[in-house]
């Protein structure tokens, strides 16, 4: 009986684990294959990305193709229109560059004698950098180039005039057409563009001037440098005033 009894515990027991191992080997497939199908899932979900992201690069890889095309030709087109303006704008350059040569080769006598050459090259300069080729690099370069070499001859210029080596002078014109008077003069532009200089325009010329309110057509007057009124030159003012003053007096007492 007992052994019976023993048999059935063990038949029972038996039982209860094959059961149990069945449940969890049924569980175990069943998470595996909602595993997979989740896999499945990302792994479609992810392709279909990828064909997207892969019709975007070849979308613009078109793009980019047809922009380098455009930007060929339009290279092309410009390489054109460079072709037919540069010679006639190096012309220019080349023109301005001979006439810096050879202005730089005078002697400061002749360098006086054609200074008004400065001013057209200046104006020559000007011209060239309003070039549409101007904004080249090398074309750039060598326009600063040329204004630099310009400004050394300016500058040179007015060493000579401070020097007193070469002193500029001045044609004096009929007072019905020029209204040329010493202040008058002296406010013009390339004179001192200051008519309150006037007086070194008359004590420069004392042996021209004895009365600088009367000065005569075709006198040929020097022009010192310009800079302040000097000590002299004040002096002289003040004494010029006091005989007006004292000449005003003396026709109104």
């Amino acid at each position: 009986m007992k052994y019976v009894i023993r048999l059935s515990l063990i038949a029972i027991l038996v039982g209860a684990f094959t059961c149990i191992s069945f449940t969890q080997d049924q569980m175990a497939k069943e998470e595996w294959q909602k595993q997979i199908t989740e896999l499945t899932a990302k792994s479609t979900e992810l392709k279909g990305k990828l064909d997207g992201l892969q019709k975007e690069v070849e979308e613009l890889q078109k793009q980019e193709a047809a922009k380098t095309q455009a930007l060929k030709q339009c290279s092309d087109e410009l390489s054109a229109i460079i072709g037919q303006l540069e010679p006639p704008f190096l012309a220019k350059l080349d023109a301005i560059d001979a006439r810096l040569n050879e202005l730089s080769r005078l002697s400061n006598q002749d360098l006086w004698a054609r200074r008004a050459e400065l001013d057209s090259v200046q104006k020559w300069i000007n011209v060239a950098g309003k070039d549409p080729l101007s904004v080249i690099q090398k074309y750039q370069d060598r326009l600063k180039d040329q204004q630099s070499r310009l400004d050394g001859l300016k500058k040179t210029l007015e060493q000579i005039i401070a020097s007193g080596e070469i002193m500029p002078t001045y044609t004096v014109g009929t007072w019905a057409r020029n209204r040329d008077c010493l202040w008058n003069i002296a406010k013009k532009p390339k004179i001192y563009d200051n008519p309150f200089l006037w007086p070194k325009i008359w004590q420069g010329n004392r042996d021209q001037i004895k009365n600088p309110d009367v000065i005569h057509p075709g006198q040929k007057l020097k022009i010192p440098p310009k800079a302040g009124l000097t000590k002299e030159e004040n002096r002289a003012l003040r004494s010029y005033w006091s005989k007006r003053r004292e000449k005003a007096a003396a026709v109104n007492p």
